[in-house]
Order: structure tokens, then sequence, then C-alpha cells
């Protein structure tokens, strides 16, 4: 009696290359897809480690609650439109306003909710210390009607001189 394979060889192999192929290929989308953009959790409250009142500008730029780990409360702005209660947000960097996004903003009638209100624009902040000229997303609660204008301190060659030593 002859004894026959239940496949034949080449068309096992055939199987088995088309098979490797396809897995590739999948785990290739699947890796490729989550190359997008991290959510930064921009808007999320977080703590700056010091109290600070409306003209006063405070940033944490070793926040663990950040996936950035910047958490700021810019100076509100005169003729800011937004709330004054709103509290600190975690931040990350930008370029354009579309960076910001997306965000986490204020749930209505949760009164113990201190997220942002409006939205957010990419701004610079502060024009001092760790994060001098750096653009970030910033909640428009804080900005005046002309938003987020760049600083003179920050125009041109002048933001060379944020880590400087005096």
């Amino acid at each position: 009696m002859s004894q026959k394979p239940c496949a034949n060889p080449s068309s096992l192999r055939s199987a088995v290359l088309r098979l490797s192929l396809a897995s590739v290929l999948g785990l290739a989308l699947v890796a490729f897809g989550n190359t997008g953009c991290e959510d930064q959790h921009i808007g999320r409250a977080c703590d700056v480690l010091t109290e600070a009142g409306p003209t006063q500008g405070v940033y944490n730029s070793e926040a663990l609650e950040c996936p950035s780990r910047i958490c700021l409360k810019p100076v509100v702005q005169p003729g800011a439109s937004g709330s004054i209660d709103t509290g600190p947000y975690c931040s990350a960097s930008c370029s354009q306003d579309s960076d910001c996004e997306p965000n986490e903003k204020r749930v209505k009638d949760n009164p113990n909710d201190r997220r942002c209100i409006t939205g957010f624009t990419c701004g610079i902040a502060f024009v001092k210390g760790r994060i001098c000229c750096q653009k970030l997303c910033l909640c428009k609660d804080f900005l005046g009607p002309a938003g987020a204008p760049t600083p003179i301190a920050c125009q041109g060659g002048a933001a060379a001189t944020c880590n400087e030593q005096p």
C-alpha cells in the first residue's frame, strides 16, 4: 500500500508563504496606523504646585499627569472673555492651532470642573524660564481680544536669550 502525503509540499510551502506575507503586511499596517499623533490630553486638569492669581502666570514643566509634562496657568490678559475660574491645564508644543486638537474642555453644569471653556489656540505664554518663547496650546479663556500675539521678547533672534544665564 502506498502512502500519499496529505498535501502537496510545494503547495503547502506556497500557502505558508502567502500566510506569512499577509501577516507581515497586516502587522505593518497596524504599526503604521499607530504612528499618528499621540493624544496629549490638552486641557486635562493638572497641578502647577503653587497658587497664582489672575495676574500671575505659572507652569510646572515636570507634571506627571500631562503626557508632555507641561502644566500651565497663564496670566489672564486684559479683556479676556472666558471664565476666570479656569484652572491649570495640560498643554503641549504646537506650531499651529490644529496641533491643539483633540482637547479636553469643561463639562457644562459641573461646578467642580475648572477646565477650559472656549477652546485652545497655539501661542507663547512665557518669555522667561524653561519654556521661554515656546509655542504651546493655550486656553482661550485667558486671552484677550488680540488672541495670542508673539511677544516682542520672542521675535527674531531675541528668543536665543531665553536660556542665557545672567
